[in-house]
């Protein structure tokens, strides 16, 4: 098992600024919900990929995913409990918490489509220089 924590890093702020961008061009709704588990697949994806092999690349997506959504959650969080109150903080902790669990799996299954897909590409030429 190996963590890589930049890809991590990455794959969350890839999947912060999806979000953003997702929350501000589409209006609350029943189809709206399935636009949610984007994030977490371009995410996990992209954290993914940044390693190599399925497996580590299903950890990194997985942890890049459910990390961001944790920190995401606790701002929310402290931010709810200051205004609305205990009792609408703990609803909204109960569904964020649902939906981390739920994001987690894809974003774990992208992560592992990316580190193999990263394991499939064609070597370099010998004697060429890979950029770092």
């Amino acid at each position: 098992m190996n963590i890589n924590w930049y890809a991590v890093l990455t794959g969350f702020a890839v999947a912060l600024g999806l979000s953003i961008v997702i929350s501000l061009l589409t209006p609350v709704g029943g189809t709206s919900v399935l636009l949610l588990a984007a994030p977490a697949l371009v995410g996990g994806f992209v954290a993914g990929y940044m390693v190599s092999g399925a497996s580590d690349g299903a950890i990194n997506g997985g942890l890049a995913t459910v990390i961001g959504a944790i920190a995401v959650l606790v701002f929310l969080l402290v931010m709810e409990v200051l205004v609305a109150g205990l009792i609408a903080t703990v609803v909204t902790a109960t569904i964020g918490i649902t939906a981390i669990l739920v994001q987690a799996i894809p974003g774990a299954a992208a992560g592992a489509l990316g580190g193999w897909m990263k394991d499939r590409r064609e070597p370099a030429p010998a004697g060429a220089t890979t950029p770092r």
